[in-house]
């Protein structure tokens, strides 16, 4: 089945009055079809697609981290087949179904995997019914990249329409009722401060910035947004940083090899956090592609960088309250959810 055949029997299904639910693959339970998919089709496709006929996508499970938010009101029947398996989800609400696309693991691989599951109905009196599920059936074979690593998240979730703002806005949301903070609503010229870095800046950062300023999170997470000082202002510090970098006298080797430090125009690192320990957290910006900000962090005990295709905000929630979320997380080490705003001295802070 191409990838339009397949659009196709998936749209049947979500059509109301559709054709009964039956599987014929040996061993399946009743309640469910199976569809078989061409090798040819990968997820960011089926993404694309899904997103033009079912309108705005939800990220249900991204990088194997679930969302713990997630009701049977809000897409939960699309993760229940899968228990563990879960590596990426997203789903769509369309009348009395959801639809869903992502990936789970099968062996030494990964699997693409296509899912429609039963919706509560928009009636009070529509009474549930099960859900059922149709699968890729594709042939798992040994470090095949099911997510599609050539295409990065945010560029997929660019393209398919403006439900990355409204999922970032969620995060920013959680930060704030986590920390229990005001939000201080800071009056930024983004104007001057991007115009500076010759690239926008992403959209959850600036809400962040203008909710929180800089400080700490959790006396221990760094944040890196505007202070009277220099200890936690963004701008200053990636000023510093790109000054360093580009000192010869400091030898050929950048501080964030195998990258370089952001300059106007080119391609690099940019810090937005780091901790008491001395992980830090970064963008990797490239000029020329504008509005793709993956996250970029590693430990202090010098390892690989980790490339995260979320939001800034989605990162630093998951690092404040996701004990799971290793090796960043701090939630396992109990030390509650707090902010503290920079003092505005210039030698109070640790991230200089």
């Amino acid at each position: 089945m191409d990838e339009q055949e397949l659009l196709e029997a998936v749209t049947s299904l979500v059509r109301p009055g559709g054709r009964e639910l039956v599987c014929g693959r040996s061993g399946h339970l009743a309640g469910h079809v199976c569809l078989v998919v061409s090798g040819t089709i990968n997820l960011s496709t089926l993404l694309k697609e899904f997103s033009r006929r079912y309108g705005q996508l939800r990220n249900l499970v991204m990088g194997g981290y679930v969302d713990p938010t997630v009701t049977e009101r809000t897409g939960l029947p699309l993760l229940a087949p899968f228990a563990g398996e879960l590596v990426e989800m997203r789903g769509w609400a369309s009348g009395s179904r959801w639809i869903g696309c992502g990936v789970v693991r099968a062996g030494d691989g990964e699997q693409l995997v296509v899912l429609v599951a039963e919706r509560a109905a928009p009636s009070p009196d529509a009474p549930p019914e099960g859900a059922f599920w149709v699968d890729s059936l594709l042939r798992v074979t040994k470090n095949w990249d099911a997510r599609d690593a050539a295409q990065p998240w945010a560029e997929i979730e660019e393209e398919v329409g403006a439900e990355l703002p409204a999922d970032c806005c969620m995060w920013v949301q959680r930060v704030i009722e986590l920390t229990g903070w005001e939000p201080l609503g800071i009056s930024v010229d983004w104007a001057a401060i991007e115009g500076e870095l010759g690239v926008p800046l992403p959209a959850d950062y600036k809400e962040l910035y203008e909710a929180f300023g800089g400080g700490v999170f959790s006396d221990s997470v760094y944040f890196l947004g505007r202070d009277e000082g220099i200890s936690f202002d963004f701008l200053t510090q990636w000023r510093v940083a790109l000054s360093v970098d580009q000192d010869s006298r400091l030898g050929s080797v950048s501080a964030v090899d195998p990258y370089a430090i952001y300059a106007p125009g080119g391609k690099g690192v940019v810090a937005w956090g780091s901790t008491e320990w001395a992980d830090e957290y970064c963008w990797l910006i490239d000029a020329e592609r504008p509005g793709d900000y993956p996250v970029l962090a590693r430990s202090h005990d010098g390892g690989p960088w980790h490339w995260y295709d979320m939001s800034t905000s989605e990162f630093l929630y998951r690092v404040l309250a996701d004990a799971d979320f290793q090796p960043f997380g701090i939630a396992q080490y109990d030390l509650g959810a707090t902010f503290k705003p920079g003092s505005g001295g210039p030698f109070d802070g640790r991230p200089l």
